[in-house]
């Protein structure tokens, strides 16, 4: 390009000085001289120095168009760089609008955030205040079952007032029970109110109940204090909660020892491995009840205590009776004790723990009864045992002439399950109950079933659980044959059998009664 350039400018020169050189136009060429040597040599110096000039300006052109360039190019980068910077600042826009918008929706979708949620579903549906001070969690189950109860003809009686069919059968609502519970002020500040609707077996009109109602305080190193009305830690079939039994009701032996609800104070204390309950109550089955009675408190008095060790597993692995598969193995070992005393005007003992020892005879009387269980689970398996026992003592001379002094009750409950399919099981049960004692249940050749009546009763049941969410919602079909006549209609403490759907013989006799029930149960 410089060359052109150069050349050009030489070429336009020369012909300059050609231009000067020739004749001009109507002079005669002979009248023109040329230039002598010095004017010439004058004339092309005088030529060099204007190319001279005109190459410096062609220079400073070349170097001007050259820093245009490179500035055209710095304002194309600027402009591309400004546009991105544009971009970025839009794109920052749009997002910060739609984070907005996210956060604005939150607000209104607490539930989607527990940890800051006003209220929503975090296992549980709660309320809760927004600096986690205050708590309430709210859950319940529906349980609805078809039942069906023979029993033998040798077991009837046509006595007036009593059913004297030998099928029983139809629908009832099972278990209905709605959980409030949380913390107030702080997490170590707790408390629950639970009730249920119990079956109306006696049309008593009274199908509302209270159930664990307590108010507990964290301590600190694992120990709490409890003070109100729970189910009392004595014995592992009846703490676990009917929301996630294998079968459709406990079992008879449970009914007969179960020390059910009790209020009063407690004390416990949990580790890893360790968990162990001492309580200080009212007595067995005495719930909803006030100290100032018309005929005096149901007990003395009454002490409970429970430990529990778990060398293997997790302690959430036993708040059901389920070994889920994909479940680690796990192993609990417990042992319980309940020593009450039972006394004050007797004829307001209506239940045996509370003084009522037979039908014709009242007593005041010592009752101490234990616990021993077992838990083993693991991989879509579980096996559970208990050997439970009582023995009565310190009665009246009316109790002894009725022969349950030193009265003995021994019983034991083995089940176990196992998955054949993701949310199928399979469950099996064998249950005993012995009782030795002076008391026979027959009177004027009447038979009156007692729990401290000399009694033997063998259960075998049978049965299968389809699971939807595991105990979330699951069918349960089982059935009980006793091969053994069956000679109580309450336990010890006044837990009725017919809980289960069992009844029991009104003639001492007759082997084979069953019960086959059907189940669904929902939990929210």
């Amino acid at each position: 390009m410089r060359t052109g350039m150069h050349l050009a400018i030489a070429a336009a020169l020369a012909l300059q000085g050609l231009a000067g050189a020739a004749p001009r136009q109507g002079v005669p060429a002979a009248t023109t001289t040329a230039p002598t040597a010095p004017a010439a040599n004058d004339r092309l110096e005088a030529m060099q120095r204007e190319i001279d000039a005109l190459l410096g300006k062609v220079h400073g052109l070349e170097k001007e168009a050259e820093r245009a360039h490179r500035q055209d190019q710095r304002i194309s980068e600027l402009e591309a760089e400004v546009g991105e910077r544009w971009l970025s600042e839009q794109r920052a826009a749009q997002i910060r609008d739609i984070v907005h918008g996210v956060l604005d929706d939150a607000e209104t979708r607490k539930s989607l955030n527990p940890s800051g949620a006003v209220a929503g579903y975090d296992r549980n549906f709660f309320v809760a205040s927004t600096d986690g001070r205050f708590r309430l969690n709210i859950n319940g189950q529906v349980q609805t079952r078809f039942s069906w109860n023979q029993v033998p003809s040798s077991s009837l009686v046509s006595t007036p007032g009593l059913p004297s069919t030998a099928s029983e059968y139809g629908f009832e609502m099972q278990s209905v029970r709605i959980n409030l519970f949380g913390h107030v002020f702080d997490p170590s500040w707790e408390y629950r109110v639970q009730f249920a609707y119990e079956r109306d077996g006696a049309q008593n009109l009274t199908p509302l109940r209270f159930e664990d109602v307590y108010l507990q305080k964290a301590l600190g190193n694992g120990f709490y204090v409890r003070a109100g009305q729970w189910m009392n830690f004595f014995n592992y079939e009846q703490i676990v909660s009917y929301r996630t039994l294998q079968f459709a009701d406990r079992s008879l032996v449970n009914q007969y020892f179960s020390t059910l609800f009790v209020q009063g104070v407690l004390l416990g204390w949990e580790s890893e491995q360790l968990r162990l309950y001492a309580s200080y109550n009212d007595g067995a089955n005495n719930r909803d009840v006030a100290v100032i009675q018309a005929r005096g408190n149901q007990t003395d008095y009454a002490l409970t205590g429970r430990v529990e060790w778990k060398p293997v597993g997790a302690w959430g692995q036993f708040g059901d009776m389920q070994g889920w598969r994909g479940s680690p193995l796990a192993l609990m070992m417990g042992a319980g004790i309940n020593w009450q005393r039972a006394s004050g005007d007797l004829s307001a003992r209506g239940i045996v723990g509370n003084g009522q020892l037979t039908q014709t005879v009242l007593s005041p009387a010592s009752f101490l009864t234990w616990a021993v269980d077992a838990n083993l689970r693991g991989d879509g398996w579980s096996f559970w045992a208990a050997f439970l026992g009582n023995v009565v003592s310190d009665v009246n001379a009316a109790g002894e002439a009725a022969g349950v002094d030193d009265a003995l009750s021994l019983g034991v409950v083995v089940q176990g399950g196992v998955f054949v399919a993701d949310g199928t099981e399979l469950i099996g049960k064998y249950e005993g109950l012995w009782v030795e004692s002076g008391v026979s249940g027959f009177s004027g050749g009447t038979f009156a079933p007692g729990a401290l009546d000399q009694q033997t009763l063998g259960v075998i049941t049978l049965g299968v659980n389809q699971y939807f969410n595991k105990n979330g919602a699951k069918v349960t079909l089982d059935g009980g044959w006793a091969f053994t006549p069956v000679r109580f209609n309450n336990g010890l403490f006044g837990q009725s059998i017919a809980a289960g759907d069992w009844r029991a013989s009104q003639t001492g006799q007759g082997t084979g009664e069953f019960v086959i029930r059907l189940q669904a149960q929902v939990l929210f």
